[in-house]
C-alpha cells in the first residue's frame, strides 16, 4: 500500500501538530510545506522542500495526493479552491469558511475537481460523543425536549498578541468560528440542524482588544421539535473552565462535561442499557499557555488515509462545514440586531 504523500500549507501550531502525526503514521508521508515565514521550517523535524507562497509550491510541480490548509480561518474558503482547481485533496482545518456564501463556492469547487474535501472535526471521534450518537440514533432516549450546551473557556491577550489575526473578524471571525465550532458541529450531528434562532452577544474581558464580543446566548428550536440554549464565553479566569452538553429528553436525560465534552456526568434513562466506563482518558490539545479542544487528529487523520485508499467519500465534508457556519451567521446576525 503506497503512502498517502501530504503537504501542509500554514505552520502555526496545528500544522507542526499535522507534521508530527502525518509522519508518525505508517501510512502517510510529509513531502512540503508552505509558510510565509521561512522560520518556521525549524518547527518541521525533517529536512523537506519548504516554500513561502503557495505559487512557489505550485510552480514547483510538486506531486502529492493531499493538502492539509492550516492558515488563518479567514483564508480556509480561498486557499481549499485554490488547492482542489489545482488537483489535490485536500484537509480544511475548522471553520471551513467565515461566511456561508464561500462555504458554497468550496462545495462546487469540490464537485468540478473530483477531489475530497476532508473538515476537521475531530471532537465526533471523542468516545463519549460516539456512544452519545449511538444512544440517539437508536431511540434510546426518546423525543428530545431540551438541550443546553455550555462552553466557558479562557483566551488570554497573550493568545490573542501570538498570532494578532486571531483577533481580527475578517481572519478571525470570533469564538464561536475559533473556538467552540466543534460543540456547535456536535450539537448539530446529534440533534439535527435548529431554526428559529436568536442570540445577543456581549464582551466580558474589556482588557483584551478583539474586534468580536467574547461572550454570547443563544436560544433556538431543535430540528425535530424542542428548543435549546448555547451560552458560550472567552472570559473565563485563567483556564478553560467546561463545555458541557446537557439532554432532557422523554425517555432519559443525560449531561456529558468536563472541559471538553469527555466526560459522561449523569445518565438516567427510562429503559436499562450498558452504561460505559470511559477508562481512557480523552486528552485536549496542549499549547503551552491555552488549551484547544480533543488532541483526536491522529484518529482523523487515520480515517482520512483509510477514505483514500478505498475510495470512500469523507465523513466529515464541506456540507457539514456549511452547517457550522450557516448556524453561527445566522447567530451573529440576530446578535447584531438584538445589540442595535
Amino acid at each position: 500500500m503506497n503512502k498517502i504523500q501530504f503537504v501542509i500549507i500554514g505552520v502555526g501550531r496545528i500544522g507542526t501538530k499535522y507534521s508530527k502525526i502525518i509522519n508518525e503514521n505508517p501510512h502517510s508521508e510529509l513531502i512540503a510545506a508552505v509558510d510565509i515565514d521561512f522560520n518556521k521550517r525549524k518547527s518541521i523535524h525533517k529536512l523537506l522542500p519548504f516554500f513561502t507562497s503557495i505559487e512557489d509550491f505550485l510552480a514547483a510541480g510538486i506531486k502529492a495526493d493531499m493538502v492539509c490548509v492550516c492558515t488563518p480561518n479567514g483564508l480556509h474558503a480561498a486557499h481549499t479552491i485554490t488547492f482542489l482547481n489545482a488537483g489535490f485533496h485536500v484537509i480544511c482545518e475548522k471553520p471551513i469558511a467565515l461566511h456561508l456564501a464561500d462555504g458554497y463556492k468550496m462545495l462546487a469547487a469540490e464537485a468540478a475537481s473530483g477531489k475530497k474535501v476532508f473538515a476537521v472535526m475531530q471532537n465526533r471521534y471523542s468516545p463519549v460523543s460516539i456512544w452519545l450518537k449511538k444512544l440517539i440514533d437508536d431511540h434510546k432516549l426518546g423525543e428530545i425536549l431540551f438541550i443546553q450546551i455550555n462552553c466557558f473557556w479562557n483566551r488570554s491577550q497573550q493568545y490573542y498578541s501570538e498570532s494578532p489575526w486571531r483577533a481580527t473578524l475578517e481572519l478571525g471571525g470570533g469564538p464561536l468560528f475559533t473556538q467552540f465550532s466543534h460543540f456547535i458541529d456536535l450539537m448539530i450531528w446529534l440533534t439535527g440542524q435548529p431554526s428559529n434562532i436568536a442570540a445577543e452577544s456581549f464582551n466580558l474581558n474589556k482588557h483584551i482588544k478583539t474586534e468580536f464580543n467574547d461572550s454570547g446566548t443563544i436560544k433556538f428550536d431543535l430540528e425535530n421539535g424542542g428548543t435549546g440554549t448555547f451560552n458560550y464565553t472567552n472570559a473565563a479566569f485563567d483556564r478553560n473552565v467546561e463545555s458541557s452538553l446537557t439532554i432532557i429528553a422523554t425517555k432519559g436525560n443525560i449531561k456529558v462535561g468536563g472541559q471538553y465534552m469527555e466526560k459522561l456526568e449523569y445518565v438516567n434513562l427510562e429503559k436499562s442499557t450498558q452504561i460505559p466506563v470511559f477508562d481512557k482518558v480523552t486528552t485536549a490539545n496542549d499549547y503551552q499557555f491555552y488549551q484547544g479542544s480533543l488532541d483526536k487528529h491522529d484518529e482523523f487523520l487515520a480515517n482520512v488515509v483509510h477514505c483514500l485508499h478505498h475510495n470512500l467519500a469523507p465523513e466529515v465534508g464541506i456540507k457539514d462545514g456549511i452547517k457550522i457556519v450557516s448556524f453561527i451567521e445566522e447567530a451573529l446576525a440576530a446578535a447584531e440586531y438584538k445589540n442595535y
